[in-house]
């Protein structure tokens, strides 16, 4: 049962990285894990700890559950459902999930300060055009 699963995770953590075009070298930079780990993983070599399948599935949108219990297809999908997203998007996204509460309320406040100076840039521009 145990190889199995570590089977099962070990291809869907492939298919992951290779929908999301990232070489193992990329995804275990970006996600602070040892290449050589993360390379053991997709072989099915060894299990990634609960901490770090959570990281994974957050990185790829998808639930822990599916990756564990599901095949590639039903991985797949609910990893397609989220890519309406474009890259910048969801690095913005992983980056603000990285941040603190009070530094994710610090980047919302000031997200929206911006997205005010935009709306009265763009009200400016109209004005000056019309």
């Amino acid at each position: 049962m145990k190889i199995e699963l570590q089977q099962r995770i070990a291809h869907n953590l492939t298919v992951l990285r290779q929908n999301a075009k990232l070489s193992q070298s990329a995804l275990a930079s970006q996600m602070a894990i040892n290449r050589t780990t993360y390379c053991q993983y997709e072989l099915g070599e060894r299990l990634p700890d609960v901490v770090t399948l959570q990281t994974l599935c957050k990185f790829y949108h998808v639930n822990m559950d599916t990756v564990l219990n599901s095949d590639v297809q039903t991985v797949l999908r609910e990893y397609f459902l989220y890519q309406e997203y474009t890259r910048e998007e969801t690095k913005l996204l992983a980056l603000y999930n990285s941040l603190s509460d009070f530094s994710k309320g610090r980047l919302v406040e000031r997200a929206e300060e911006l997205a005010q100076l935009d709306r009265a840039r763009r009200q400016d521009a109209l004005l000056m055009n019309g």
